[in-house]
């Protein structure tokens, strides 16, 4: 399944540097902080352990739907990580899950997995931390804290294009919920200020939204982008990891970069795909360029780093990758 993708970013040129704390460090999480939905002793979300299915909210201000995936292993009052997943431009809830296959496989793994759809049926994000758009994923999540038993300080957002641009303005707008994120084709650091957790995947050939400093892209008309490299050396900063990273290549067309000595237990790591486009790794072959899912799959690796940045041992089922 194709994912068509028009555009992508509003603000790419300069990506500003926050100013960290005297420390470096984010505000201390507890190591397992429970939802108000702990506290049921039987499950009352609207979806089937197991199961995934369309679901709607309506929080008053705002309302909308989402898919949501329950793992098979779910109980009530048992502490369960949370997947935020944002799709691209010109897609929709569906098509995206299909296309990851995220959602099955973090259910498998024992996560709760919510594809929200943009507001008003729009398609196109909001790149802002605090407009509707983020409005309507605060009250799902709140929604879902309630009817499940969520471990708080295991939420994690995932991206793709215009999704990856509106999961980092949104967890950095967030960053006391947001454990840990992941972005495929945008990584432009917009206004985290205390460390974050991030791994990104970037095709060298990305039409839209180059990988190289300086070029011009199909979604900014007119506008030189900031490289990727340049990117992840502002995450690397922001989380004091050391300034030089390791790099390994790990396929014909991949080349892994890891950031290590940050702060925090935070993590920096980088998957160039050296011919790759503008598109989800392992998943949407016919623009994949060649790449096979033996060399690299996005959406395994982001499942095992969120394995690793739990801060509870309470997971549901599954094997890490």
């Amino acid at each position: 399944m194709a994912l068509t993708v028009v555009a992508v970013v509003g603000t790419a040129c300069a990506s500003p540097r926050a100013s960290t704390t005297s420390t470096g460090s984010r505000t201390p999480i507890p190591k397992t902080e429970l939802s108000p939905g702990c506290a049921h002793r039987s499950r009352v979300g609207g979806v089937r352990t197991g199961g995934e299915q369309t679901q709607t909210l309506d929080a008053g201000a705002v309302n909308g739907s989402y898919e949501l995936s329950v793992p098979g292993a779910y109980r009530p009052q048992h502490p369960t990580a949370l997947i935020l997943l944002f799709y691209g431009f010109g897609s929709d809830p569906t098509q995206f899950s299909a296309l990851t296959g995220l959602p099955r496989r973090g259910s498998k793994d024992g996560y709760l997995v919510a594809v929200p759809h943009t507001q008003a049926g729009e398609s196109e994000w909001q790149f802002n931390g605090h407009g509707t758009d983020a409005a309507f994923v605060d009250a799902l999540v709140v929604s879902l804290e309630r009817s499940y038993c969520v471990d708080k300080s295991d939420i994690f957002a995932v991206g793709f294009s215009a999704g990856a641009a509106f999961t980092v303005a949104y967890s950095c707008a967030h960053q006391s919920q947001i454990a840990a994120i992941a972005t495929v084709a945008v990584e432009f650091q917009l206004g985290c200020t205390r460390p974050m957790s991030i791994l990104a995947f970037h095709g060298t050939e990305d039409p839209l939204v180059p990988y190289q400093n300086g070029a011009i892209g199909l979604s900014l008309p007119g506008i030189k982008v900031r490289g990727t490299e340049l990117n992840m050396g502002d995450w690397a900063r922001l989380d004091r990891c050391r300034t030089t990273a390791r790099s390994a290549r790990i396929g014909s067309q991949v080349v892994r970069q890891q950031w290590s000595g940050c702060v925090d237990r935070t993590s920096v790591g980088l998957y160039t795909i050296l011919g790759g486009g503008h598109s989800w790794p392992g998943a949407d072959q016919a623009s994949a360029i060649g790449l096979t899912t033996e060399q690299i799959n996005a959406t395994s690796l982001v499942l095992s780093l969120f394995s690793r940045t739990r801060s509870t041992a309470h997971y549901l089922g599954g094997s890490e990758e």
